[in-house]
């Protein structure tokens, strides 16, 4: 446990920031493991939902769900801008090799 009273507050904010971050990792996660799923059952209409787009229960479409979740990722720096790319780009090459 820290003693000094600037190492408190630094233990404080890290502890903040990790919570944040976990939880917009549980998202992707989330995300990604529906695609993956929806990719093993060679379902290219519901992978590509799940890349592109994602219903609500109003049946309203909410754009881009994978895609959008990286790129908050990439916007928050919990993953680097060439990380963010080179996962979109592997999504959507493996909803094209299954279209």
């Amino acid at each position: 446990m820290p003693l000094i009273r600037s190492a408190k507050k630094q233990l404080k904010q890290s502890q903040k920031k990790k919570s944040r971050n976990d939880h917009f990792r549980a998202l992707y996660r989330e995300a990604r493991v529906a695609f993956e799923n929806a990719i093993k059952v060679k379902d290219a209409e519901k992978a590509k939902e799940i890349l592109v787009n994602k219903k609500d229960k109003d049946g309203k479409t909410i754009k881009a769900w994978l895609q959008s979740i990286i790129d908050k990722l990439v916007k928050k720096n919990i993953i680097h801008s060439n990380n963010g790319s080179r996962k979109k780009a592997k999504f959507v090459k493996m909803v094209k090799e299954l279209s």
